[in-house]
């Protein structure tokens, strides 16, 4: 029941995101959320979040019981005759990193 709280009220507060309900689950940690980030593992408990470094503005958030609420930035098209170009606070927590620089 508080994990569906939490993914509604994320659900609500996300306006600039597409979200994904992900198993992130490993017996050999249970009850945890584990990202596997290549040299080390990410042990997050319900409620705590990382900021995946190796994509832009994508963050997961655990919900507890192994499954993790996947946040990245929704993909609505730019302006006509016009582009994405870089993202403009790459290093920015979640949303702010979401904002990109527009080519016309």
């Amino acid at each position: 029941m508080l994990a569906a709280l939490f993914v509604l009220l994320l659900l609500c507060t996300g306006s600039c995101a597409e979200n994904s309900l992900i198993n992130l689950g490993d017996i050999a940690y249970p009850g945890r959320c584990v990202i596997d980030m290549g040299a080390s593992l990410a042990l997050l408990r319900m409620g705590e979040s990382i900021k995946l470094e190796n994509l832009p503005c994508t963050m997961i958030f655990c919900m507890g019981e192994g499954y993790g609420l996947l946040r990245t930035c929704d993909h609505k098209p730019p302006p006509d005759d016009c582009q994405y170009a870089d993202y403009i606070y790459w290093n920015e927590e979640y949303p702010k990193c979401c904002k990109r620089r527009i080519s016309c």
